[in-house]
């Protein structure tokens, strides 16, 4: 069964968008982690692996889908995956951040930690919204695709869909009129020819019985 081009565009351009946030995202606290490696506490260096974790789960995961064929409980399963580790990363950081220790040897360091930390919340709930925005489109459509007749899903599979099942109750009747109009527009020349032929029997036949009885 051939899938809605339209559906496909978009899912490509929240893949692709997803996936070039969550690199770059990698890459950013990838850099947190080496530039302050010393200064940080266990508790926030625990949450930015976490956040490594599920951001490179993301980066294989989506292009691996849009290199597959598409399948609608396959995404669903994925997106599943994806939605409980980004929400549950980004919901436990939003709560645990007020008890992560920053260090307070200067108003600059403590300044930039608690910086830091209000960025990581904030860029957290980017990918878990694209995918929740996704997920909402997936829905509709397999709503749409569940909703359509059986007959027509196994007629578009096959090739084979019935003009009855793709024609349009509204200009049916029009249709049947015009069609009948037409068969009685093209029978009209066959019973003209019929008519001369027959004119023409009766005027042989005419001569035939003058040249046998002659009037004088």
């Amino acid at each position: 069964m051939e899938h809605s081009p339209l559906f496909l565009k978009l899912r490509l351009i929240i893949f692709a968008l997803t996936t070039l946030i969550c690199l770059l995202w990698v890459i950013l606290l990838s850099c947190v982690l080496f530039l302050r490696w010393e200064v940080s506490s266990l508790s926030e260096r625990s949450f930015l692996f976490l956040f490594l974790g599920a951001d490179t789960l993301t980066v294989i995961m989506l292009p691996t889908l849009l290199l597959v064929k598409f399948r609608t409980w396959l995404d669903a399963a994925r997106l599943f995956l994806l939605l409980v580790c980004h929400i549950g990363m980004a919901a436990s950081f939003t709560i645990w951040s007020s008890t992560i220790s920053c260090p307070d040897n200067t108003l600059d360091s403590l300044g930039v930690c608690q910086l830091i930390n209000v960025y990581i919340i904030m860029a957290s709930w980017v990918p878990p919204l694209l995918l929740i925005v996704y997920g909402i489109g997936l829905a509709t459509y397999a709503w749409r695709l569940a909703s359509k007749p059986k007959q027509l899903l196994t007629d578009e599979e096959t090739g084979d869909v019935q003009p009855s099942l793709l024609s349009d109750p509204v200009t049916e009747p029009w249709d049947s009129s015009t069609r009948h109009l037409s068969e009685l527009m093209s029978s009209l020349p066959s019973a003209s020819v019929r008519d001369s032929r027959h004119d023409s029997r009766r005027e042989s036949g005419r001569k035939s019985r003058l040249e046998k009885h002659p009037v004088f």
